[in-house]
């Protein structure tokens, strides 16, 4: 795996033209201080900037160019957890860098050439850190590709078609990280809840107080929780094709379109997919008030 504190890359194809996939974007798009996260940004010319939060502005983002061949377009660029934070980092360094060379070159008194060089030892310490960082939280961004290639209409993997509207089970009811959604409650609010779904964030269906199915995002991928009455019968979702040992974790990730999957089957009362097993959680026995 290559290391990537500044993002990785991603390309979309759309089939419409760039100005009419520059007006679907602008559309749909939050405003740059809307209180919810979700998509979020600025296109200028050929070039768009999106992030994902109005108060974390060292949040997820991502860069990338809008290139229209006459018969389709094109984004491509790179996203990340935290682009312009490590920029601002790297420009810092190499600022310092060269004040210490500017100070040197000029006779500066040595003074003032040991506090900038002390400046530079300590961000070549904190380096490793935060480029590790930047490097392992960067699928963080993925909340923001997924909007994009809705937008787009790009039908390859791994974003497929808005699932068909499809009745839901009587009483349901969606929250999201804790807000209730408003109703009638249908499949196209519960699949842009889940587009739209960041790190550290989740969405909860429930048919009662006891008997709900909640999701949670973290780094791209999910994960599913059922509960089936009262607290001894909790369950996670553990992918039935993987029997990780090393990795343990990776046997409860799920994909988008494996989410969404779940979500749905569970919201119409459909039977659950193949892929999924549920393993039994040890739940702490509920308190007496």
């Amino acid at each position: 795996m290559p290391f990537q504190p500044f993002g990785y890359k991603f390309e979309i194809l759309s089939p419409a033209s760039r100005g009419a996939l520059k007006s679907k974007i602008r559309a749909r798009k939050k405003r740059w201080f809307h209180p919810k996260t979700g998509a979020r940004g600025w296109i200028l010319g050929p070039f768009i900037c999106l992030w994902f939060s109005a108060f974390d502005r060292y949040g997820p983002m991502l860069v990338g160019t809008l290139v229209d061949d006459g018969l389709a377009c094109r984004i491509k660029g790179r996203a990340g957890s935290d682009l312009n934070g490590v920029a601002m980092f790297v420009a810092m360094l190499l600022l310092l860098i060269w004040l210490i060379y500017m100070s040197t070159s000029e006779g500066d008194p040595a003074t003032g050439r040991l506090v900038l060089m002390v400046a530079i030892f300590v961000l070549l310490l904190l380096s490793p850190l935060i480029l590790w960082l930047a490097h392992s939280d960067r699928k963080d961004a993925e909340p923001l590709i997924r909007f994009l290639r809705d937008v787009a209409g790009e039908r390859a993997a791994p974003l497929r078609a808005r699932p068909a509207q499809m009745p839901l089970l009587e009483n349901l009811a969606l929250r999201v990280s804790g807000e209730l959604a408003p109703l009638p409650l249908n499949t196209d609010a519960i699949y842009d809840a889940l587009l739209e779904t960041g790190t550290n964030e989740f969405i909860v269906l429930e048919r009662s107080a006891e008997k709900y199915l909640q999701t949670a995002s973290r780094g791209g991928k999910f994960t599913i929780e059922m509960r089936d009455g009262d607290y001894l019968h909790h369950y996670q979702a553990r992918r039935a094709d993987r029997t990780q040992t090393k990795r343990r974790k990776l046997n409860f990730d799920f994909s988008f379109e494996e989410t969404l999957d779940v979500v749905l089957a569970y919201a119409t009362g459909n039977e659950m997919p193949n892929l999924i097993a549920w393993e039994k959680m040890d739940m702490p026995a509920p308190t007496a008030a």
